[in-house]
Order: structure tokens, then sequence, then C-alpha cells
């Protein structure tokens, strides 16, 4: 906090007044005026306007030969560093300290991206509460249920947008999300039974009536996506996004390629056994031009 500080001769300028520390003051000149005597003069000014004894302000004044607004300076700091040296600093104190593990747990989930179990160790590491894998589970569902899952729209606009959707797992529970490819907002996030095309449904019902209008759907080639899409989306182009369209591609590739391999080298296989198994020179001959 910066105040204004008025030295002896009247001159003007500021200082910063720390919470937690007390530095030293820009204007000390005189050397006669010890620290002790500005606190003396402190004082006193600051209880003579305290209990209303007029003249106090213009006799320190006079006696030190100082500017009369140096010593209401010196009265405001006093009050100042009174405020922070007896204020009631204790609730502060246990304020912070009761909304450590918070701090920790949110801290640890969305920018560290630890795990529920592993937020719980590093919490239990360094000594915070409430740091048992239920109680952080149980404190970041409920912060996240004082969230909502749908972005909404200002003053009831209707905008249109890029429907980009995919779906993610926790622990193989299903994740339905949207998100606005170009400025990265998710516009809905939420659980979900299953993953079919009702379920897709609702997902871009309920955008739809917060206000986001879809001029087009990106999606994978998942058979609930695609056929939500067919049935609720028929009239919206829909685009699939170039790392699915590019892997279920080469997936198909590499099945076919592997199949054929497996089908050579199970062919080999028994033709091995096959010779193994044959007793006579006649017969070994025969298998070995098979």
């Amino acid at each position: 906090m910066c105040i204004p500080v008025i030295n002896e001769s009247g001159e003007t300028g500021e200082t910063q007044l720390p919470d937690t520390a007390l530095s030293p003051k820009k204007f000390i000149r005189r050397t006669d005026l010890t620290p002790q005597t500005r606190l003396y003069i402190a004082c006193t000014a600051f209880t003579s306007m305290a209990v209303g004894a007029w003249g106090t302000v213009t006799a320190l004044s006079g006696q030190y030969m100082i500017s009369r607004a140096f010593v209401y300076m010196l009265s405001a700091e006093l009050k100042e560093t009174g405020h922070i040296i007896f204020g009631d600093r204790s609730s502060v104190s246990a304020v912070t300290e009761t909304m450590l593990p918070y701090y920790y747990m949110l801290s640890l989930r969305l920018e560290g991206r630890c795990s529920v179990e592993a937020a719980s160790a590093v919490m239990k590491r360094f000594g915070i509460g409430n740091a048992s894998v239920g109680s952080v589970s149980q404190t970041l569902k409920y912060f996240g249920s004082l969230l909502s899952d749908t972005l909404e729209t200002d003053n009831d606009e209707i905008q249109v947008v890029v429907y980009l959707s995919d779906e993610i797992f926790s622990k193989s529970i299903p994740i339905l999300v949207t998100v606005d490819p170009i400025s990265s907002a998710i516009m809905k996030i939420g659980l979900a039974d299953n993953r079919k095309a009702e379920a897709w449904k609702e997902h871009w019902e309920c955008l739809e009536d917060n206000g986001y209008v879809a001029a087009y759907v990106v999606c994978d080639e998942g058979r609930g996506l695609c056929s939500a899409q067919k049935e609720y989306l028929s009239d919206i182009f829909r685009q699939s996004d170039t790392y699915h369209a590019v892997a279920h591609q080469l997936g198909r590739r590499i099945t076919i390629l592997e199949n054929a391999a497996y089908r050579a080298m199970e062919k080999e296989e028994n033709c091995y056994r096959k010779l193994d198994s044959t007793k006579t020179e006649e017969m070994i001959s025969r298998r070995i031009g098979e």
C-alpha cells in the first residue's frame, strides 16, 4: 500500500507500507529525531487526537521544529502499523489453513494433472489435512457439481458453431465431450450410461437449448456418433477428423496383413508338424514336395 510521506521540511513523497513487514522510511535526515523520538511524537499525537485534546500537534511541531503535516504522517503510520501488529490476524491464518487442502487438491488435479490417488499421496507427504483418497475424490466431485456441464450463450443469443465431438473414458465409463475447435472451449461435457446414438442426441439437444447451433460436425467413425449424426443432424455435414480417418484406414490394412501373416505362419507350422510325424523316407519326400 502506498502512503504519502512528508519530511521535516515539508517535502512530500511516497513509500510502500507492506502488510507483513515494517520497512525504514524514505525521509530520515535529522539525526536528532531518533526512532524513539519519532515514536514518542506519533504516540502523543495519536493519543491526543483519540481523546480530542486540541493543540497537541501544534505544540509538538514547535517543540521539535517539524511541520504539522509530518506529525500527522507519523500518527497515521503508527495507526496503520497498529492494525498490522495488534489486528486480528488469527482469523486470516485460520481461514488460510482451512482452505489449504482445497488449494492443493485443485492445483494437483487441474494443473499437475494428478490422479486422485497421486494427489492424496502428495498431500500426505507434505502433511496436508483431508488427504485421504475418499476425501479428495468427494471434494473434487463437489467442486465439479458447482459448475455447469454446458456452456451458455449471453443474452439468449444464437451462435452457429462447429461441433467437435468425441468420447473419453473414466475407468471404462464414457464421457461425451463437444468442443469448439477454434477456441478449444468445452461447450458440453458429461458422463453417460453408453455411447449410443440416443445419448449423443440428448447431448447435442442440450447444446442447442443453450444457444449453440451446429454448422457441421467433426468426429471419428464411432458407430454411436455416426448414427446420431445421421438421425439427429442429417442436414449437417459430417467431417471425419484426420487422425481417425488415417488411423482407421491404416488399421484395416494392418489387420489384413497381420491375418495373412498369421495364416502363413500357421500353415508353415502345420507342415513342420506333419513332417516330424512321418516315419518312412517315401512319405518324407512327398511331404517336402508339398
